[in-house]
């Protein structure tokens, strides 16, 4: 298995390190939740970031459940997109 240089497979490491910032800002958004006000701008930066991704699982997700549970469930989706993106790059026999 070769080693992955960043020039040479910048399209596996891109989506990687973009899933993965977008999971621990769900994490962040969601450990915050409630200890911050809405109001402050920490929440709303979060927010404003995090949304396309909640508003796409809430599309998916039933009305009665809790936002919170909407946002654990966009973590799971994004983690099982981010193993997509490592189970691809192990097929091609490089290591992220």
């Amino acid at each position: 298995m070769q080693t992955a240089s960043f020039a040479a497979y910048w399209y596996l490491h891109v989506p990687s390190w973009v899933l993965a910032a977008l999971i621990l800002l769900l994490l962040g958004r969601l450990a915050l939740m409630p200890l911050i006000s809405p109001s402050n701008a920490i929440m709303r930066a979060l927010a404003a970031i995090t949304h396309p991704v909640i508003a796409t699982v809430g599309a998916m997700t039933p009305r009665v459940v809790p936002p919170a549970a909407v946002m654990a469930f966009a973590v799971a989706w994004l983690a099982a997109a981010r193993l997509v993106v490592l189970w691809v790059a192990m097929a091609m026999g490089v290591r992220l």
